[in-house]
C-alpha cells in the first residue's frame, strides 16, 4: 500500500508537467486572454513541486527539526498564496456579470486579509500547512465557479461550452477542491495520525484527474 501511494503521489509531479508542457504546445489558442496566466501557475506549480521534491531529498532550503523532521513547507504555502490570488484574478477577468464580479472582488480581499492573520498570528509559515486559507480559498473558489457555471448556461456560449478552455480548466478545479475540502480541514492534525496517510491517496488521485482534465482542454479547446 506504501509503495502504491508513493507511485501515484510521485506521478502527480509528472501530470503537472505533462499539462504544462500541453498547455505551452497549444499557447497559441489563449495567448490573447486572461488564461496565459494560468499556463504561467500551471509552470510555477509544476516547479515548485519538483523543487519540493529535491530540496527535501537533499535537505536543500529547509527546516530540520531537533527530532530530524525535514520541514519544506513554506514553498507549498507560498504556492497556495499564489495560486488562489492567480485563479481570482482569472475569473474575475472572466465574469461578465457585474454582481459576480464584485463578491469574487469581495471573496479574493477576503482571502488576502485571512491570510495575513493566519500567518501573522494563528500559524507558522516554516512549520504549518496552510490550513484557515486553504478552507476560505477552496470554499469561496467553488462558489467563484460556480458564478462562471450559471453564468456560462445563461448565454449562447452554452451551445459550445465543451470546447471552451475555461470550463475543463473550472470542472478540473471544481472536482479538485470539492472533492479535497473535507481533508483543508484539520490538515495538520491528520498527518499526526498512525495509519491515516492512505487517505491522502484521494487527495493525490483528483489532483491527477484535474491536471488530465487542463491537458484535455488544452488540446479539445478551439482557439480564443
Amino acid at each position: 500500500m506504501g509503495l502504491t501511494i508513493d507511485i501515484i503521489r510521485n506521478s502527480v509531479r509528472y501530470t503537472e508537467l505533462i499539462s504544462a508542457v500541453v498547455g505551452s504546445i497549444y499557447f497559441y489558442k489563449y495567448r490573447h486572454t486572461v488564461l496565459k496566466y494560468f499556463l504561467i501557475l500551471l509552470w510555477y506549480i509544476t516547479i515548485t513541486e519538483f523543487c519540493g521534491y529535491y530540496f527535501r531529498k537533499y535537505k536543500f532550503l529547509v527546516h530540520i527539526s531537533n527530532d530530524g523532521v525535514v520541514y519544506n513547507l513554506w514553498l507549498y504555502n507560498l504556492l497556495e498564496i499564489v495560486t488562489f490570488g492567480i485563479l481570482y484574478y482569472i475569473f474575475f477577468k472572466s465574469l461578465k456579470t457585474t454582481i459576480y464580479k464584485l463578491w469574487t472582488k469581495i471573496l479574493a480581499i477576503g482571502f488576502v486579509l485571512l491570510t495575513i492573520v493566519n500567518w501573522g498570528f494563528l500559524q507558522n509559515f516554516i512549520l504549518e500547512w496552510s490550513e484557515f486559507p486553504n478552507i476560505y480559498g477552496s470554499l469561496t473558489l467553488i462558489i467563484i465557479i460556480l458564478f462562471y457555471f450559471i453564468e456560462l448556461l445563461r448565454s449562447d456560449k452554452i451551445i459550445l461550452f465543451h470546447r471552451n478552455l475555461l470550463f475543463w480548466i473550472s470542472v478540473g478545479l471544481l472536482l479538485f477542491y470539492a472533492g479535497t475540502l473535507p481533508f483543508a480541514i484539520k490538515v495538520n492534525g491528520y498527518a499526526l495520525i498512525p495509519g491515516i496517510h492512505g487517505l491522502f491517496l484521494i487527495i493525490y488521485i483528483l489532483a491527477i484527474f484535474m491536471y488530465l482534465t487542463f491537458t484535455f482542454g488544452f488540446i479539445w479547446s478551439k482557439k480564443v
